[in-house]
């Protein structure tokens, strides 16, 4: 060959256990151009090295095969230029290579193992990592990272992967989103769904109060309060109930009114039924065991945290008429 076509041409990216889809990118791109990459992927064969010349005396003899010494030539340019391209560890493992297919073979060997590992490694890590106290944009970021990395690895996603991984990691505070957005005719890109994403957490901000760094975990904290709180409100109703129905004697005591009832009533309070709605009046409307009024529960009654209230009478003469009539218990 009259010139080196590489010389002076470096590659940016030293090859690594953990670069090798962007090393050969470059390394490829730069044999290609100068229509060099039949040297690696084994299509230039190797000529022989002597050939058969009959000299004038009739007698054949061996010698130089000038087509060997010029793909020699240029298949030692391709090995220089790509010993030149790796790291000082991977360098000493290609180093006894002969000609430039057999370290580019010996490469890809050796990352090949590496990368399957890896590969799997990432897609496990994909499949398991979930959103909880990262915000949407700390959340998103890391998945990206985690694609990013497969894709240098040579096994790229394809965005309907990604956005699965990436719905699959989320709280359940999402699923309303989730589902909207599975059930679209056209295809979701991950650009897309971090949009969507976004407006989501801000609009969960908005309703719970919360700051921007963990609308989730607010929001998983907001509900369990509330559900803890709903929790103490029946069981201080459920106590409430007991404590009107169970001390009757004790309530007689704190007035003149209260003396006056008789204990049949208070025997009455205790053997109504508890519960959100125990029972119901002939119209199907719940009937309250607090305050005994009709079209309302216990969780509703404003007289549900007042320990001092005691019913009208009237009224707990009506619901203990029902109770009477249905011995049947409503949940």
């Amino acid at each position: 060959m009259a010139s080196n076509p590489l010389l002076g041409v470096q590659v940016t990216e030293k090859l690594t256990r953990q670069n090798h889809a962007m090393w050969s990118a470059q390394v490829l791109a730069t044999l290609r151009g100068a229509r060099l990459e039949r040297y690696v992927n084994g299509k230039a064969v190797a000529p022989s090295e002597e050939i058969e010349e009959k000299k004038a005396d009739g007698k054949t003899v061996a010698v130089s095969n000038p087509a060997y010494e010029e793909w020699f030539a240029a298949d030692q340019q391709v090995l220089g230029f790509l010993l030149a391209s790796l790291s000082r560890d991977i360098l000493a493992q290609v180093a006894i290579s002969k000609t430039a297919a057999e370290a580019w073979k010996t490469i890809s060997d050796m990352i090949a193992s590496h990368t399957r590992a890896r590969t799997t490694n990432v897609r496990l890590a994909l499949a398991t990592t979930k959103k909880e106290n990262m915000t949407v944009a700390q959340f998103y970021g890391k998945m990206k990272e985690l694609a990013d990395e497969m894709a240098a690895s040579g096994k790229p996603l394809d965005d309907e992967e990604l956005v699965m991984y990436i719905c699959n990691g989320l709280d359940p505070e999402y699923n309303p989103l989730v589902s909207a957005l599975v059930t679209r005719v056209e295809p979701v890109t991950p650009a897309e769904l971090f949009s969507q994403l976004l407006s989501f957490e801000t609009r969960l901000e908005l309703q719970l109060g919360t700051g921007s760094s963990s609308a989730n975990t607010a929001g998983r904290g907001g509900r369990g309060g509330n559900q803890q709180m709903r929790g103490s409100g029946r069981g201080n109703q459920q106590m409430r109930g007991r404590s009107n129905f169970g001390r009757g004697s004790g309530r007689r005591g704190r007035g003149q009114q209260q003396q006056s009832r008789p204990n049949q009533q208070n025997q009455q309070r205790r053997n109504f039924p508890t519960g959100p709605t125990a029972i119901h009046d002939s119209n199907g409307r719940p009937i309250c065991q607090v305050c005994f009024k009709t079209g309302h529960t216990a969780l509703e009654c404003w007289h549900r945290f007042d320990e001092n209230y005691v019913p009208e009478e009237r009224h707990v003469a009506a619901a203990m008429s029902l109770y009477s009539m249905d011995q049947n218990w409503y949940r």
